[in-house]
C-alpha cells in the first residue's frame, strides 16, 4: 500500500512539473480517437485484404 501511494505521489509530481514547464497539447475526445483508429484500420489493413 505504501509503495502504491509513493508511486502515485511521484506520478502526480511529475505530471504537475511537466504541465508547468512544457507546452502539452490537449488530448482529443475518446470518440474522435476511436474514429481515427477506425479510419486508419480501414485505409491500411482493409486494403491489404482485397
Amino acid at each position: 500500500m505504501i509503495k502504491t501511494l509513493i508511486t502515485f505521489g511521484i506520478g502526480i509530481y511529475i505530471g504537475v512539473f511537466v504541465a508547468q514547464n512544457y507546452e502539452i497539447q490537449k488530448v482529443d475526445d475518446p470518440q474522435k480517437i476511436l474514429e481515427r483508429i477506425k479510419t486508419y484500420i480501414n485505409e491500411n489493413i482493409g486494403d491489404k485484404k482485397k
